[in-house]
């Protein structure tokens, strides 16, 4: 073909030559311009014919390998014989010296059985498949005697680049985006999507959807909680893979309130419980919403509404405190209707007390733990009253002891605090928040108040005397405790009152009205007294009177 060329360009030449000596001149130069012209375009020719020669790669995939979010590009040639390598061609955007959108040479392979490549080529900037689709072009060479002769570029392929994760808080959905791959047949290929809440565990299929769609809503998601997305291309044919790049959302709601205590529920006054929160009055929320149930676990009530600038909640309500345990808690609600937070719950105290029923004398205290300070409980305190008296502690109890025995014998015989005991026992628990809290809030609660009435007991000698050595033989005294409305009468043969008291410590020392000794015989006393259980109880019976 050069020949051709040549012998023509030489007849022109010579027919130019017999003209006139100045227009040969000019067209001289016009011929040595077109020879250089024509000497290039075979040499071009020539050589395209020779890379024509070398095959052209095919791109089986570009991918981001999902441990290491490095690109990896994996190719095909039908006969590796016929050549000695590769140059992998990556398209740079913003390195100096070099126009945006070239392709340059990132890595030669001098291996023809080399057909992967992980792109770790810091040539001309690394690789960031997280913030660009990379893309890339391989082309084959062959080593002819020192001469190295290059193919064609295959065509060219580029990554999945996933897009950062929309979160939307109000709808509670995360919405994926990506860039269309277009290293496989739509038509052949779909997307699969991917999550990972754990990234120590296989990654969990959410969906699959055409190739033709690059963009997908992941509805009702946990919230507080940090997602893991990819994207996978899937060719159906010849089941190659493509990843996308790792995108991280959170789906924390920012603007919870910093601090969400239920400081205490307790019962001061009767049938009614009062309630302590402390909350955050800087929180972006909308309010704070007080609720209410019958169990723990229950479908709590709302009950009432507060500002989001609220800093100290209080709240009283009539309950049955000896009966029944109510719950509360308070949620905050952001702009979105969702429950941001919520705190600890609160609950009263439930206490009841009842005497022993197998013959000692005892009362049992039973009660509910408190539920549920966020340092836990540390203790509980007793405490009693006898007869309506002043309240006054007892003792103190492990949090994880519900139950008390309390011994009251003592109080039987013969008095208490001077009186005898009318039976009447009543007690409430304090409850102790531990140190711990972590607002530095150490609360307290009272349970409601529960009552025990002992029964009666009462002992009646049957004979005295006045004159004996034994200080306690020398009057006649029943010996009786828990009871009210206390009456002795004594009466003489004639049926004459000679003795009569209203103070059961006090007893008869055999003297009558007007203070003189009676005489020895047989008197009859009448017993009067009034029980737990308001029933008032006569006794009547003979009591000998000796010397």
């Amino acid at each position: 073909m050069l020949t051709f060329f040549v012998l023509v360009i030489g007849n022109v030449y010579f027919l130019i030559f017999n003209l006139s000596q100045s227009l040969f001149s000019i067209i001289q130069v016009m011929i040595k311009n077109l020879i250089r012209i024509l000497i290039l375009i075979s040499f071009a020719y020539f050589q395209q014919v020779k890379s024509q020669i070398i095959e052209v790669p095919v791109i089986n995939y570009v991918t981001v390998e999902p441990g290491t979010q490095r690109v990896q590009i994996s190719w095909q040639v039908n006969n590796p014989l016929l050549i000695d390598g590769y140059v992998v061609k990556r398209q740079i955007f913003g390195q100096a010296g070099v126009v945006d959108g070239s392709y340059n040479t990132i890595e030669t392979i001098n291996n023809p059985n080399q057909t992967t490549y992980v792109d770790i080529s810091v040539v001309y900037g690394s690789a960031d498949p997280a913030n660009r689709a990379e893309t890339y072009r391989i082309a084959a060479f062959k080593d002819n005697g020192g001469v190295i002769e290059f193919g064609n570029m295959s065509e060219s392929i580029s990554s999945i680049l996933l897009n950062p994760i929309s979160f939307d808080q109000c709808l509670e959905t995360n919405t994926l985006s990506w860039s269309q791959y277009d290293g496989f047949y739509p038509e052949s290929s779909n997307y699969y999507i991917y999550y990972l809440l754990d990234t120590s565990l296989p990654p969990v299929l959410l969906d699959s959807i055409t190739n033709g769609d690059t963009s997908y809503i992941h509805n009702n998601i946990t919230l507080d909680t940090t997602y893991h997305y990819l994207v996978q291309a899937y060719n159906n044919t010849s089941s190659n893979i493509s990843h996308s790049n790792i995108q991280i959302i959170s789906t924390v709601i920012h603007g919870r309130p910093q601090v969400m205590n239920a400081d205490y529920a307790t019962i001061e006054t009767l049938n009614q419980v009062d309630l302590s929160f402390t909350l955050d009055p800087n929180a972006l929320i909308n309010r704070y919403v007080l609720l209410r149930s019958d169990s723990v676990n229950g479908t709590f009530d709302t009950i009432a509404n507060y500002p989001a600038s609220t800093s100290q909640l209080n709240y009283s309500e009539s309950i049955n405190a000896a009966q029944e345990i109510v719950y509360y808690k308070v949620i905050a609600i952001n702009d979105c209707n969702i429950v941001t937070l919520e705190s600890n719950i609160a609950s009263n105290i439930l206490l009841e007390a009842y005497p022993a029923t197998d013959g000692s004398k005892t009362n049992i205290l039973q009660w509910t733990s408190y539920q549920e300070w966020l340092g836990d409980v540390d203790y509980y305190e007793i405490y009693r009253s006898v007869d309506g008296n002043a309240f006054s502690s007892l003792t103190q109890i492990s949090p994880l002891i519900n139950t008390y025995t309390d011994d009251i014998t003592n109080l039987i015989v013969p008095t208490y605090g001077g009186e005898v005991s009318k039976g009447h026992f009543c007690y409430y628990i304090l409850a102790y928040e531990r140190v711990g809290n972590p607002y530095d809030i150490t609360g307290t609660s009272q349970s409601n108040i529960s009552c025990a009435h002992q029964e009666t007991v009462l002992w009646i000698p049957n004979a005295f005397n006045p004159m004996s050595q034994k200080e306690e033989n020398r009057t006649f005294k029943p010996v009786i405790s828990f009871v009210d409305d206390y009456s002795l009468i004594i009466y003489d043969r004639n049926g004459s009152i000679v003795f009569n008291s209203s103070d059961p410590l006090e007893g008869w020392d055999g003297k009558g009205s007007r203070g003189s000794i009676l005489k020895q015989g047989t008197y009859v006393f009448l017993l009067k007294y009034r029980t737990k259980n308001n029933k008032f109880v006569e006794k009547s019976g003979q009591i000998n009177l000796i010397y």
